[in-house]
């Protein structure tokens, strides 16, 4: 393989890999699609020869050898040259032993790409073909890796030649499959289509060009090659037509026509640079001299072809820079955790306290439901799932839900006031974990009555008959409140996950994985134990009048509700009595009314009736100072309030150095990972300053609004402009991506920035009677407004290392909290 080509073929693209190889060295370059050329045309039209004299890789050319399956000769830079060859089993292939037995072909005596030859004759006999008859082709695919330090980025391919007559050595079948083949390298994107035509033949029996048009509708990836064209006599028709193509007038192709001269029989031994003498010598005689030097000879294809290559890698540019500047930030941020290199107990310290002041800051926001640093996220209207880093709104929704059950399943058993009575009617939240798999147990009130007064029987007291016995009141409420505590515990410990899961996530972004690790488990998981301890303590004070002790209300609001309920009661008895009088046209007598008042209900000796009333109506008031309570008294008293100080720099200076050391001493592990991530920096940003000039892209005019398209080709050239140097990057604050609406992380910065911009517009405006436009372009070229005037948002994927995210949602087994 002739280096001098190879150099052609990689001309003006050898910087811009040169800076891709450097990148995939860290993992990065991998959005951009490396080229392949693959050569199609019908049989014996010079594919092979032309792939020979365009890459000095010497595939069989001769007349009586039919290239029978795909060959694929990828060239990839690497320091060591070393060459690798297998076999891709093709798609229709089943037997797993036939599978594995071309995967496994490598054969040890091809050392060099002159061994081309030899090493497909092996891969024939490998895939059962022979140069006998009716041997068909194969889809199988012989792969030859060559690497080296001096090797483009580049794929070869070489591919049966299309036919239309069939044959006892060439059947319909085989036809078909010949097509396939080379439609399916033709519809990937990466393919540069050299379309061979021969001057042998009639062009119009060569159907190559449809079928490349009917993929590459734009005609934008295909390159027409005539070959043989000393076939033509000189100043004939045939000669004419392919000048015609040559000059992209027969069949118009964006990327254009070249011409070549392949091997004859007579000059087959001619060495590579004879070869390309020998064609020169032609292309300077007749009609072929007036043709551009450009579209004739070997030399012109390969500066032709490293300037489509060129054009290729190019268009794969935006979403490489786009993935730079992503990597870039990365990196930023996993520094910033880092840190600066921390020996000392000073630099420790200091270490600490920079955590702990951006702790306190995040956490009173997010407790105070001001969601101004970047750790909260932007807007997102997409999003139906609660971000558990906005902590105060999520508590609300629990606290919602808690209070709902407590409303629906809060009672043990619900009382139905008549035989009509179907239940309470319960529209069930889907989203309330606190219902999950609930069912209401109901109790008629006649039953109820008669349970009252077989338990007051067995507990009679002092009470004169008739009236309630007090004790009764209290025992019937605190079982209709069995399931508050339950309940109650159940909220309280998914509060407490949640707290728990958000302090995990704010020391996740706000230091690296070795830090995390020993703040959770010295500082933060002992002082969050504590809290839930309080908070259950709380929790039983609270639930300790439930199992003893009698009800005690206060205020006239528990007299209003028993008066109310009596009142109800005995209306519908005296509605029950009088039935279908109330509303007839004769009317009520006095009669009427007085049967149907003969007819209420006797009090009973033990009054279970006003027994149910007056625990109802306590039942009413209580519920709801028992929610008020767990909310306040126990999540916000005892959990949220102390959260905002669990990690202060007051606890910072509180520790003791050897604390301190154990919580912010960096392992050496560390260190290398701060060397690593700087190193990749200077790889990134130097791959910027290689990347920026070829991406230099048309903005919109002032008042364009754009399609999603231009949007989308803006994009990557606005952020490419983001980091043009080292000491750029590391001052800047922010970044500015067109497609968001930014939210400064400082309002005083934004403020000033804004004050700063109207300043310079109006100082500009006064001094120059200029346009408008003119004085704005002038402002924001002169510097007013910054990259620093625009945010820096960078999504991560936070590894969970405590748990998962509590559930809001669906079922929750209480088991996980204990």
């Amino acid at each position: 393989m002739s280096s001098e080509a190879l150099l052609q073929l990689q001309s003006e693209q050898s910087k811009l890999l040169d800076g891709i190889d450097e990148l995939r060295t860290i993992g990065v370059g991998g959005l951009v699609e490396l080229p392949q050329l693959i050569v199609c045309g019908n049989q014996s039209s010079g594919k092979s020869s032309v792939l020979e004299a365009i890459s000095r890789v010497r595939f069989p050319a001769k007349s009586n050898v039919c290239t029978r399956f795909a060959t694929e000769v990828i060239l990839r830079r690497h320091p060591s040259s070393t060459i690798k060859v297998s076999i891709e089993p093709g798609p229709k292939r089943t037997d797993p032993e036939e599978i594995q037995r071309l995967k496994s072909f490598a054969p040890k005596s091809f050392s060099d790409s002159d061994d081309l030859k030899d090493l497909i004759n092996k891969a024939k006999d490998c895939m059962g073909i022979t140069d006998s008859a009716n041997v068909g082709f194969s889809e199988d695919v012989l792969k030859v890796e060559i690497s080296g330090p001096e090797q483009p980025e580049l794929t070869l391919v070489d591919l049966p030649g299309l036919y239309h007559s069939t044959s006892n050595e060439q059947s319909a079948k085989d036809r078909d499959l010949v097509h396939d083949i080379t439609k399916r390298y033709m519809k990937n994107t990466r393919s540069i289509i050299l379309a061979v035509i021969s001057a042998k033949n009639d062009y119009h029996h060569q159907t190559v060009l449809n079928i490349a048009k009917d993929i590459d509708t734009n005609c934008e990836r295909t390159l027409g090659i005539i070959t043989h064209p000393d076939i033509t006599e000189p100043n004939s028709e045939e000669e004419d037509n392919y000048l015609q193509f040559v000059n992209n007038e027969k069949v118009r192709l964006e990327l254009g026509w070249h011409v070549l001269r392949n091997r004859s029989f007579q000059t087959q031994d001619f060495s590579d640079e004879k070869r390309d003498e020998h064609e020169r010598e032609f292309f300077n005689k007749g009609r072929w001299k007036s043709v551009s030097r450009n579209s004739v000879g070997i030399d012109s294809l390969r500066s032709r072809l490293s300037s489509i290559l060129l054009k290729h890698i190019r268009r794969c540019l935006p979403d490489l820079i786009t993935d730079i500047n992503n990597k870039v930030d990365d990196r930023l941020q996993k520094l910033d955790k880092l840190g600066p290199p921390r020996t000392t107990l000073q630099q420790q310290k200091g270490f600490l306290l920079k955590i702990s002041s951006r702790f306190e800051r995040i956490t009173a926001q997010a407790l105070n439901g001001m969601y101004d640093d970047e750790f909260f996220g932007g807007f997102d209207q997409n999003s139906h799932v609660q971000d558990f880093r906005r902590l105060r709104a999520v508590i609300r929704s629990l606290n919602e839900d808690f209070a709902e059950a407590m409303e629906i399943r809060g009672c043990r058993r619900h009382i139905l006031e008549s035989m009509f009575d179907t239940g309470p009617n319960i529209h069930v939240s889907p989203s309330n974990q606190y219902l999950e798999g609930w069912k209401p147990t109901t109790v008629p009130r006649y039953q109820l009555e008669e349970e009252v007064t077989e338990q007051a029987r067995k507990s009679r007291g002092i009470e004169l008959p008739g009236s309630p016995n007090q004790l009764l009141v209290g025992s019937l409420f605190r079982d209709q409140s069995k399931p508050w505590e339950e309940i109650a515990q159940r909220h309280l410990l998914v509060v407490w996950r949640t707290v728990r899961y958000f302090v995990s996530e704010v020391l996740q972004h706000l230091t690296d994985e070795h830090t995390y690790t020993a703040l959770i488990g010295a500082q933060v998981d002992p002082e969050l134990n504590r809290m839930q301890q309080t908070l259950l303590d709380k929790l039983a004070e609270l639930t300790a009048h439930l199992k003893s002790g009698h009800p005690l209300p206060v205020g006239k609001n528990f007299l209003t509700r028993i008066q109310k309920a009596r009142q109800e009661r005995q209306l519908n008895q005296l509605k029950s009595s009088l039935g279908k009088r109330i509303g007839s046209d004769a009317g009520l007598t006095i009669g009427d009314l007085e049967q149907a008042t003969a007819k209420l209900e006797v009090s009973g000796e033990f009054a279970p009736a006003e027994i149910i009333d007056e625990m109802q109506a306590y039942y009413d008031t209580a519920i709801v100072t028992f929610v008020d309570n767990v909310a306040t008294l126990a999540i916000e008293n005892c959990l949220l309030g102390p959260l905002g100080s669990m990690f202060t720099s007051q606890t910072i200076n509180n520790m003791e150095d050897k604390q301190v050391q154990e919580l912010a001493r960096e392992p050496a592990f560390i260190c290398d990972e701060r060397d690593r991530l700087n190193n990749e920096l200077e790889k990134l940003q130097a791959g910027l300053r290689t990347f920026n000039p070829y991406n230099i892209q048309k903005p919109p005019m002032p008042g364009f609004v754009m399609n999603s398209a231009d949007r989308d080709r803006l994009k990557p050239s606005v952020q490419a402009d983001r980091l043009s140097s080292d000491s750029d990057r590391s001052s800047a604050s922010f970044l500015f991506s067109p497609e968001k609406t930014a939210t400064p992380q400082s309002s005083t910065s934004q403020s000033t920035s804004k004050q700063q911009f109207r300043r310079r517009v109006l100082a500009d405006t006064d001094e120059r009677k200029g346009g408008m436009f003119g004085d704005l372009g002038t402002a924001r070229t002169s510097g007013s407004t910054t990259s620093e005037s625009f945010p820096r948002f960078n999504a991560e994927s936070r590894a969970n290392n405590i748990s998962n995210a509590p559930p809001l949602f669906g079922s929750l087994n209480t088991a996980n909290y204990q």
